[in-house]
């Protein structure tokens, strides 16, 4: 009996012991684990990233405005590229609108120009009757060739330290104004050539003085010839070499003629001397001539001449006789035309007027014609007097009908 009690009582001993021994190892693994865990938070922990990434965790610097990330569904996307698409359209649509800055604009705005340049652009044009309208628009009259416009306005810029370039005024190469010329349509157009110019006589100052486009043909070898010359170009109108040529006539020939019997060779030498001696000429017509025109193999060289140098030539018509258009045919010189009326076989205004008239009614009929007159008092009045106006004709060189 008493050793039964004792048996229980060290047993009873023995299960507390080990029930504290559980709670023991209990609260030392409990110690271990809360101990390891506020380790774990209190340090931070290395992950090593994957190749070419950052560790997802780590904290990033915003990046700039313009740089910075955004995160958008399709949907969004097509909705931000719709929106760009609108604005691109938005910004077309506006630079339409504006107005263009570039070095090749048509018109500068006019506080740009030049006042004095501008104050002579104006006298220029109301001098020959031009009206200016909106933009720089030139009306100019019906009988006014504009080639012959645009040459003296040309001549006119030149002593501004300008010049004009097809419709543009430029200054060193830089366009500074777009003119634009517009007129009515005429009826017909015809070409006045005015002969014998280059003698010493006041007739020049008077042809000077007659503002229509004509044209002027110049006898070589006179004492006013290379003056003339120059003062054509300066006029705006088209220069010819009044080529003298053997008439049937024996008693008008001199050195300066072109005669039958000349090899080829004195022919070309005269009739380049003649070319060389006279500045800026357009063409040739002959000053009589009613021998040797009709001669093939003079003409054959005089026209090769011309051909070659680019020029036109204008025969008189002296002689019916004349062989110049067949030969021009033969050679291929298109730029050959003959005379239609002589002005003054008469030296009387109201036949030189009467003439006029005769012209402008073929130039109306055939579209074009060609008139010749000579330096002659009453030719040049009648001529400056005359009522282009009412005519509906147009006054115009010679190399814009050839």
């Amino acid at each position: 009996m008493g050793r039964s009690k004792r048996k229980r009582s060290l047993f009873d001993i023995t299960l507390f012991l080990s029930i504290l021994f559980l709670f023991f190892c209990l609260f030392a693994v409990w110690s271990i684990k809360e101990a390891g865990m506020k380790k774990y938070i209190s340090q931070p922990q290395t992950v090593l990233p994957e190749t070419g990434s950052t560790p997802a965790y780590e904290p990033l610097r915003p990046l700039p405005k313009e740089e910075k990330p955004v995160e958008k569904s399709p949907l969004q996307e097509d909705t931000l590229k719709d929106e760009q698409l609108d604005e691109a359209i938005d910004n077309m649509e506006s630079e339409r609108e504006m107005p263009e800055v570039s070095e090749d604009k048509e018109v500068v705005p006019e506080e740009k120009i030049d006042p004095k340049l501008e104050e002579a652009i104006k006298s220029f044009f109301e001098r020959f009757n031009c009206k200016i309208l909106d933009d720089w628009t030139i009306e100019v009259p019906t009988f006014y060739s504009v080639e012959w416009i645009r040459r003296r306005l040309n001549e006119k810029l030149l002593e501004l330290g300008y010049s004009l370039d097809g419709n543009n005024i430029c200054k060193n190469s830089e366009k500074i104004l777009e003119l634009r010329f517009v007129k009515s349509q005429p009826r017909g157009k015809i070409a006045i050539i005015i002969d014998d110019v280059g003698v010493s006589t006041s007739l020049n100052r008077i042809l000077e003085d007659i503002n229509l486009p004509l044209n002027i043909s110049i006898l070589p070898g006179q004492s006013k010839s290379k003056e003339m010359s120059i003062v054509g170009k300066q006029m705006g109108w088209d220069v010819l070499l009044h080529l003298p040529m053997e008439p049937r006539e024996k008693s008008w020939v001199d050195s300066t003629f072109i005669k039958v019997g000349m090899d080829r060779k004195e022919i070309e030498e005269k009739v380049i001397a003649y070319l060389q001696e006279l500045p800026y000429v357009n063409g040739i017509n002959n000053h009589m001539g009613s021998l040797a025109t009709t001669k093939e193999d003079i003409m054959r060289v005089i026209l090769g001449i011309v051909r070659d140098r680019g020029l036109y030539f204008i025969d008189s018509l002296t002689t019916p006789d004349s062989v110049g258009e067949k030969i021009s045919r033969e050679i291929g010189l298109k730029r050959f035309a003959k005379r239609d009326v002589f002005l003054d076989n008469i030296n009387d205004k109201e036949y030189i007027r009467s003439q006029i008239d005769r012209l402008v009614d073929i130039g109306i009929k055939d579209g074009n014609a060609i008139g010749i007159g000579h330096l002659r008092r009453d030719t040049l009045s009648v001529i400056k007097e005359y009522n282009w106006e009412d005519k509906g004709i147009e006054l115009v060189l010679l190399g814009e009908i050839l």
